[in-house]
């Protein structure tokens, strides 16, 4: 099983997909906290006498990438704070997708899956080692994202000026929780279509919130049939991830876990089932 691991690694930082996916984040997250700090000046905010106060975010629909930056009206803007927004704009998920997809389906592409498929005595095991892989990945990612942007905040203003970690630590942890387990439910779909161009456009899909939309539909529909009233779109993992606020108590941090959890162990049992009954001859 960990030499099964170490191949996966060793592949994914062989992939030139790595590197171009990471670099044009890097250069994306500097683009926009340059424009981000640019703004803020200009209001010419006194955070020295600011009090933190978050608000319910608004679920109305909205596509794209959207960094909502309510959070930096009226408080010390530091570090932490834009890292938040930026994790909850679906800007980091959209990027580390795109590259999961890539490494997720790369095994039909060189054969590797054929040639090693016959050599492991369970063949769940490479499902597994695919999914420490992508959580190495996720992490890294993050975490270089996170030192990106404390050197471009301290070319700008002259100070790493980071926060309140201990204010932020579980809002971080959760979004990253939500991540991993979004690009899990989408490598489950690759792996189970085995379609680079379906599970591509569907990550991408829905990483913009067109879930979404489908909800809305499916919600109508309901509603014409049955006449009842339902709200879909507060199970999608990208809502729970546009919607979160720092300030969460334990109630909340707890739902979010379970949620974490549904979706993980039915995408793991979807992905390991389909492994198993693959053809790799």
């Amino acid at each position: 099983m960990f030499n099964i691991i170490k191949m996966d690694l060793y592949k994914m930082f062989k992939m030139r997909s790595f590197y171009v996916v990471n670099i044009i984040a890097m250069v994306s997250v500097a683009i926009m906290l340059l424009f981000v700090v640019v703004d803020a000046d200009k209001t010419d905010l006194k955070g020295s006498n600011a009090t933190t106060v978050y608000e319910d975010k608004d679920q109305n629909v909205k596509l794209g990438v959207d960094v909502d930056d309510s959070q930096l009206l009226g408080t010390e803007q530091n570090v932490l704070t834009i890292y938040s927004s930026f994790m909850s704009s679906g800007f980091y998920l959209f990027l580390s997708v795109i590259f999961t997809m890539i490494f997720a389906l790369s095994e039909n592409k060189n054969g590797y899956i054929k040639n090693i498929g016959g050599q492991v005595r369970h063949r769940w095991q490479l499902f597994v080692s695919k999914l420490t892989a992508i959580f190495i990945y996720i992490f890294m990612f993050d975490l270089i994202l996170l030192v990106v942007q404390s050197v471009i905040w301290f070319i700008a203003k002259g100070n790493f000026g980071a926060g309140s970690f201990s204010e932020y630590v579980t809002f971080i942890i959760s979004q990253f929780l939500l991540q991993y387990v979004f690009v899990i439910v989408c490598t489950a779909i690759a792996i189970i279509t085995k379609s680079r161009v379906f599970s591509m456009t569907a990550a991408v899909c829905l990483s913009f919130g067109m879930g979404k939309l489908a909800c809305m539909g499916i919600d109508a529909g309901i509603y014409k049939l049955l006449n009842r009233e339902v709200s879909l779109e507060k199970y999608l993992i990208t809502t729970k991830i546009s919607t979160m606020l720092p300030n969460m108590d334990m109630a909340q941090i707890r739902n979010i876990i379970v949620f974490a959890a549904v979706y993980f162990i039915v995408s793991v049992f979807a992905g390991i089932i389909s492994v198993e009954k693959r053809d790799m001859v």
